[in-house]
Parts: structure tokens; sequence; C-alpha cells
């Protein structure tokens, strides 16, 4: 009975936060060829400096270069430049965060098989699987967000988000990243003066900061600048939902893909300036030595993050502030906050979806997100009003769906759960069958949704082999070994 009910007890908090994941430490499926790890196998100039990296079975592939530099609450800069050829063949550090929930069980740590490789908070690193450099080529890029909440996660935590196989089989250039997360992303210190401005969104500055860095440099990695989807799962559906309604995010990207993450309600800075109230009165600090939060040991500051946010939570249970809806309630106080310049508006407003009016957009969630007994109810609802405020507004098209393939791993305890799609999504189905069981039924569909996901990048129509003819929304796609569209 443990196994068969795995899925109801791996809480929503818990999978927010810690998102699914797997290591690195697999050769891929397809490669014959040995690996190619000369310096003149693989070097590239960016405007920061040259980088290497490696090629494996014809992939050409990048992991942790510096994006960008921070400073603790401060946004985010361009990196030092350096001269000489920088070695970027190993994922870089990841935020600091909290200890997995999962690390402890036994079904999730061999299921998802996390890696969650050393956190450091000098953590802005960004990675890159191409097909080809500077032959000519102009690929779509199609950058990958992290899931995870805004507080946890990174971008090499799970195996299915290699992008070796996107980028050899589907001709495009992926992209992953790493950004701040937790208090050292979105603490709200604007309360202490303007050098603090914009602490509680500096986690989300990152991000653009990250993409700019891909306008700027991915040509060179055999990319095409003009043409960019920007996608993600849960935390990372979040946070494509957020850039979506960020002035400074426009241009940035074409197209968008949120999965399981349509987020429509962001902090507003009454609570967001009280969690920085509360947090700076945890840690013994006055107003008038603030600049010292910046030197305070990381543990001690999460610490007091966390206790600030479950105050203000209570406070807005009394108020009567709290939300109702379950996704909103979880989230409540570790999100980015609606300051009125870098996000002047809730995303589900006029304002924020003139923003993103012409960006084609697919939504949709999993059948069983922390549940077995019935339909998903913590996505599906604001995904709908997701979906439903984009059509209203007459925005470019929406494609929804609802993935409802169910995994055979552990005597099919998994069902079709949280993240289940990510395998598919990538063509990783075999890479990741401790998740996924590895079937070949399976892996043919996992061919078909990832030719979805990277047409929709090249063309922002969805479309594959094997797959109904996806008309946008009120129409909804179901996709499984027999896909219909409802």
């Amino acid at each position: 009975m443990k196994l068969l009910h795995l899925a109801t007890t791996l809480t929503a908090a818990a999978l927010l936060a810690a998102a699914c994941g797997a290591p690195d430490t697999r050769q891929n499926e397809n490669a014959a060829a040995p690996l190619e790890t000369s310096a003149k196998a693989a070097t590239v100039q960016t405007q920061s400096g040259p980088v290497a990296g490696y090629v494996d079975g014809g992939v050409f592939i990048f992991k942790g270069i510096p994006y960008a530099k921070a400073e603790r609450f401060m946004p985010a800069v361009a990196p030092d430049p350096w001269t000489e050829v920088r070695h970027s063949r190993a994922y870089g550090p990841t935020c600091p965060q909290d200890k997995r929930t999962g690390w402890y069980s036994d079904d999730q740590a061999f299921a998802m098989h996390w890696d969650d490789g050393f956190p450091d908070e000098d953590c802005l690193r960004i990675n890159i699987w191409t097909g080809g450099l500077k032959n000519g080529v102009k690929r779509p890029v199609m950058v990958w967000l992290h899931g995870g909440g805004f507080r946890a996660g990174s971008g090499q935590e799970q195996i299915g988000y290699d992008g070796t196989n996107l980028a050899r089989d589907h001709g495009v250039v992926v992209v992953s990243l790493n950004h701040r997360l937790n208090a050292l992303g979105f603490l709200d210190l604007s309360a202490y003066g303007a050098k603090y401005a914009h602490s509680g969104n500096v986690g989300m500055m990152d991000i653009v900061k990250a993409l700019e860095w891909v306008r700027d440099n991915i040509a060179a990695f055999g990319g095409d600048p003009s043409n960019v989807t920007i996608f993600g799962q849960s935390g990372g559906g979040g946070k494509v939902s957020t850039l979506m309604a960020m002035p400074s995010a426009q241009g940035l990207f074409n197209k968008a893909i949120v999965q399981s993450g349509s987020i429509t309600r962001l902090l507003e800075p009454k609570y967001s300036r009280r969690i920085g109230a509360y947090t700076v009165e945890a840690l013994g600090l006055k107003a008038s030595k603030i600049d010292n939060i910046a030197c305070v040991p990381y543990e001690k500051l999460l610490a007091a993050y966390n206790g600030a946010i479950q105050r203000v939570c209570e406070e807005a249970k009394q108020d009567g502030a709290f939300p109702e809806n379950i996704l909103d309630a979880i989230l409540f106080g570790q999100v980015p906050v609606v300051d009125g310049e870098i996000i002047p508006a809730q995303p589900a407003t006029p304002e924020a979806l003139a923003l993103s009016k012409n960006v084609p957009v697919i939504i949709g969630t999993t059948y069983h997100e922390f549940t077995r007994d019935r339909e998903d109810p913590i996505f599906q609802p604001l995904a709908h009003k997701q979906a439903t405020d984009r059509a209203a507004a007459g925005c470019a098209p929406v494609y929804f769906y609802q993935f409802t393939w169910e995994s055979p791993v552990l005597d099919g305890a998994l069902g079709s759960t949280h993240c289940i799609e990510i395998p598919f999504v990538f063509d990783n189905v075999s890479l990741h069958r401790t998740f996924t069981g590895g079937a070949q039924d399976a892996v043919e569909l996992g061919h078909r949704i990832s030719r979805l996901w990277t047409n929709f990048a090249k063309t922002g129509v969805p479309q594959s082999e094997g797959i109904p003819q996806w008309d946008p929304y009120p129409k909804r796609m179901i996709l499984n070994i027999e896909s219909t569209i409802q």
C-alpha cells in the first residue's frame, strides 16, 4: 500500500520546493563516438572571453559559463572579462537553498535521482547544447527555466534537463541556467533605502540578464537570437509567467511554454516588505546598519527569512488576504513582488497581458499532480485561468494540453505525477528510465512530444507526426500514447 499511495503522500509544498532531478553521470544513449575534449574541438569567443566546451556524439556542450555577477541583494552586472580560454565543461555552482526533503525518501530518491551539485552564492551560470558552431545555420533557441518554486532547484538537478537529444535530433540550441533563489533572490529590503529598491526581484532580474546574454552571444553557438523560446516547469513555468509581465524581458523571447506553473498572482509590497522587516528583526540588525546583512552567514539568513514568511502567512490569514487557491497559498511569501517598476502589475491584468500580447504560448499540466484520486486540482484551475485571460485579451494563440501518460515505475505509484512530462519534452525518456520505465512506446511518445515543443520553437505552431492537429484554446490536447484533441 505504501507504493500505491506514494504520489498522494508527496506533499505539494515539498515537491514545489524541491522539484525533480537526477545526476549528469551518464553517457548519452545514442552517442557512439568518443568524447572530444580538446580545447580546439569546441572553443567559442563570447563577449566576456573565450570558452572551451566538449563534443559528445556531434553535440557541442558548454557548461558553467558565467553570464553575470552580483553582490548580495544587488542587481546583476556583466561578469569580469577574461582573456585566457575558460574551460566550461562542468556545471557551475548552484544557488544555496534548503535541504531537499526527497533526499530522505527511498522511492523519491530512486525515481527522481537528484543532482544538487555544490552551492555558492556566485551561481550565475549558463549551459548550452548545440549541433554546430559558426557553420552558417541559425537554430531556434530554447531557454529552460528550472523548477523548485522560487526557492530551490537548479539547471542541472534533473537528468531530463539534458539538452543533447534536442540539439542533435531536433535542430535547436538548448540553454539552461542557474539564478538566485529564496532570500538571495527575493528578500524585499526596499524599505531600507534606494540601494535595495530591487532586492525583492533580483532573482527574476538574473534571468533577464541571462536572456540578454543569450541575445548577445548565442549566435556564436549556432543559435538565432531573434528566435528564442522560454520554457519551464513548475517554478520554471512560474518564472515564464512572470517574465511575460516584465517590461525588461520584452523582446528577449518570442514564444513561451508554461508547464504546470501558471502563476497569476505575485506578492504585494505590503507583505513583501513585512517579510523583509521581520527577517531583519530576526537577525538583530538595526536599520542604520542594514548593510551588515550582506555579511550574515547564509544559513542564518535563510532561517530568518523562512521564519518571517511563516509569520506573514499567519498575519495574512488573520487579515483575510491569504489566497484561497492552493498553489497561490503554497507559494505565498515566496514569489517575486509587484514593485511597480521591475514588475509593474500582476500577471493577469490587462496591463501585464499587453506586454506579451504577440507571444504564442503553450500552457498545460499533468493529470495526477500531488494526488492520485482525482484530476490535478492545484495546477489545472490556474492553467485554465491563464489561458482564458490571454484568449480574452486577444493575445497570440494559446495551445492548451494535459499530459495523462502514467509511469509504470514503482508499481504505478507515480501515475501522471508532477514533473513526469519533462523527460518526454526533452526526448530523454530512455535517459531517465528510473522515472519513465523506458519502454519503447514511452520512448516513441517522447519523440512525438519533443517534436511538438521544438516545432513550436521553430514556427510558433506545435505539430508532430503521430499527434492530431492542435487547435488553439479552448481546445485541449490530451497527450498520451494515443493523443486526442478535445
